[in-house]
């Protein structure tokens, strides 16, 4: 028989991020990150290695009023991505 304190002494289970969790955390502010540098962030920050393909399809599941996305200075093709706060 278990005691009543055994079920409240069990630490919370935390579940690991989602990708779009992931990609938040690491894109929302001021600052515009390349798709290769959120993958490289992720694998730092979270040891997830997400493909440039999987967090431009979370980036576009982001709200709307919230994403903001430019052309990087200096370049014709590389896409930077931010969330707003």
């Amino acid at each position: 028989m278990m005691n009543s304190n055994s079920i409240h002494s069990a630490k919370p289970q935390t579940r690991p991020l989602t990708q779009r969790e992931r990609l938040a955390k690491i894109i929302t502010g001021s600052r515009y990150w390349t798709l290769f540098e959120i993958q490289q962030e992720c694998l730092t920050r979270f040891g997830s290695m997400d493909s440039e393909t999987a967090l431009s399809a979370r980036f576009r599941d982001m709200p709307l009023d919230k994403r903001f996305k430019r052309v990087r200075h200096g370049t014709k093709n590389t896409f930077e991505y931010r969330l707003e706060a």
